[in-house]
């Protein structure tokens, strides 16, 4: 299910955690950066646990899953862990839904997210932007998204077609975004 193009992002994302979580540290050391990185399907988010995981990115409680399928409380649970100062929980990167992700605070000790998909409606990735980036966010949210690699090349005719569209998507999301505070007006 998972072609080249997805192993591609899987080692982008691979590389970039192991850099913003561990990059610090030159024996590779945990540092005390999360990042929450979104995906919109379970079993997506599944095969990335595994990769995590057997790139030592799960070691030592450093990986925490939110899904759907999940209880109240256990929700509840790992969202307070995430909020914890990194010194109090060691879990670093976290893995979310958009089912799970809805109306939950991820601001306190964490001001990166990834968009490991871009969701066809925009207003997800207002509501993923909206976990780190509100009230109590002590450092300017740093949001990032996989683009095609011919994003910027107009009249694409590409199997990337569908990336190019929706990076273009992702990208006027994040402008109307700084222009205007907020998406949620001008998309409704």
């Amino acid at each position: 299910a998972h072609g080249q193009e997805s192993d591609t992002k899987a080692r982008s994302l691979i590389a970039y955690l192991q850099d913003v979580c561990r990059g610090g540290h030159a024996d590779g050391q945990w540092n005390d950066e999360r990042v929450a990185v979104f995906t919109e399907y379970r079993d997506t988010q599944r095969w990335l646990a595994e990769l995590l995981d057997a790139y030592g990115l799960a070691d030592g409680g450093r990986l925490a899953l939110l899904h759907g399928g999940m209880d109240d409380e256990e929700r509840e649970r790992i969202t307070d862990e995430f909020q914890k100062p990194p010194n109090q929980h060691p879990v670093r990167i976290l893995l979310a839904t958009d089912t799970a992700s809805e109306g939950i605070d991820l601001q306190r000790h964490c001001h990166r997210l990834v968009n490991y998909d871009i969701p066809f409606n925009p207003n997800r990735l207002e509501q993923r932007a909206g976990r780190i980036d509100r009230y109590g966010q002590n450092a300017v949210p740093e949001i990032r998204h996989f683009v095609g690699a011919h994003w910027q090349t107009a009249g694409v005719e590409s199997r990337d077609a569908d990336l190019e569209f929706l990076t273009r998507v992702a990208i006027k999301v994040a402008t109307m975004r700084a222009d205007l505070g907020s998406v949620n007006p001008v998309l409704a």
